[in-house]
């Protein structure tokens, strides 16, 4: 049989969609499959397909793409192993902002030759930086073939090999203006996740918003879901942030995942300021995270808005603040000026008028509830 890969003309002529094929499983041909295909074992597998779903400054992304440079390059994660291979991000949301994000993971990491000018070690791992569209995908060519030339070229020309995941992040975004509750494109967008699946015999998974009231779950229609093996719901707390696997059609869900984030400072820019991102740390599961009644207190929507605009804040400008006897040592934060600036510019106090009592209020509801302590003119954040 020949090789697929030694035919890209073929890949560009026909379409890498219109390639699929339809296979048949004769009864007498069934036998008990015993071979594991865990991507990140006990998680998810490949042949299936995930979606990794939270509020805006939940963490999704950044757990997400934890995941999946070690499933490039590490052989465990949080316990579980892995069966690495070649993985491809593709960042519709974030476009370029994803290269800072990488390149904080592999400082963290040691794949970053800080020391000299030499390349450090590399793993199977490749990101795309551009809008792309997985909603309108009915002629050719579109950028679901687009794509899967993309990795197949990459693939012939050994900078990946056999792929073992594919992120899509962010649905919205991939949509490219579809109707999220529309059957039509949303079936259509699943389609496309499926395609991937079948053709590179991988693990796809997806990151998702939650709605505005986050009690109705995942925004856009049922059918995403429905159609999903794993579904892992990130969310905000007190000590950062934790996943929470929400679904697993053959296994157990239930499982949290506590983690923070840790600031890195990639170098200076031109006016010798800072410029830095972030990498997930991992967090035990302590009690807290297992039993509601001991996790700090569900937050308001305007309420977790405001400190997810904290955590923005923080990425820039937190301080380690001098012990005292109101601050303990090793606390961090940030001016609450600073932090006003933000809920500002993302509307969450109205700077004309009433802005007091709206700034007071959200102190008030996230001090009570454990997640910052305010002394003098600065917000403690309490990690």
């Amino acid at each position: 049989m020949s090789d697929p890969l030694d035919d890209l003309a073929g890949v560009s002529n026909e379409g890498f969609a219109q390639q699929r094929k339809i296979e048949l499983v004769h009864f007498a041909e069934v036998n008990p499959d015993l071979n594991s295909r865990g991507v990140i074992k006990g998680l998810i597998n490949a042949g299936e397909t995930s979606l990794i779903v939270g509020a805006p400054q939940s963490g999704k992304t950044f757990f997400t793409l934890d995941a999946a440079l070690h499933v490039a390059g590490e052989p465990t994660w949080r316990g579980h192993t892995i069966r690495n291979g070649s993985v491809v991000y593709v960042a519709a949301e974030a476009g370029r902002g994803i290269i800072n994000r990488v390149a904080a993971w592999k400082m963290r990491h040691g794949y970053y030759n800080q020391d000299s000018e030499a390349a450090g070690a590399s793993i199977p791992f490749a990101s795309t930086t551009c809008a792309i569209d997985l909603c309108h995908i009915q002629s050719f060519p579109n950028d679901l073939d687009r794509l899967g030339t993309a990795i197949r070229t990459a693939q012939h020309d050994n900078s990946l090999g056999p792929l073992a995941l594919i992120v899509i992040d962010t649905v919205s975004r991939a949509l490219a203006g579809g109707d999220e509750n529309s059957p039509a494109d949303m079936g259509t967008f699943v389609f496309a996740m499926d395609t991937l699946r079948d053709a590179f015999g991988c693990h796809v998974a997806a990151v998702h918003h939650l709605g505005k009231d986050s009690a109705k779950g995942v925004r856009g229609h049922s059918l995403l879901t429905a159609n999903l093996d794993t579904v892992i719901s990130t969310a905000a707390n007190g000590t950062g942030f934790y996943a929470t696997v929400s679904k697993q059609r053959e296994g157990q869900s239930g499982a949290v995942m506590p983690f923070k984030l840790e600031m890195v400072r990639l170098g200076y820019d031109r006016d010798d300021e800072p410029v830095t991102s972030c990498v997930v740390e991992h967090m035990k599961n302590d009690d807290a995270a297992r039993d509601p009644k001991k996790a700090p207190k569900e937050l308001s929507e305007t309420a977790q808005l405001g400190l997810a605009q904290l955590y923005n804040c923080a990425s820039k400008y937190v301080t380690p603040l001098p012990a005292s006897d109101h601050v303990p040592n090793g606390a961090k934060g940030v001016k609450i000026e600073e932090w006003k600036q933000y809920l500002f510019k993302a509307g969450l106090i109205n700077q004309d008028a009433g802005y007091r009592t709206q700034f007071k209020r959200m102190c008030a509801t996230l001090q009570s509830a454990g997640y910052i302590g305010i002394w003098d003119d600065w917000v403690c954040i309490n990690h």
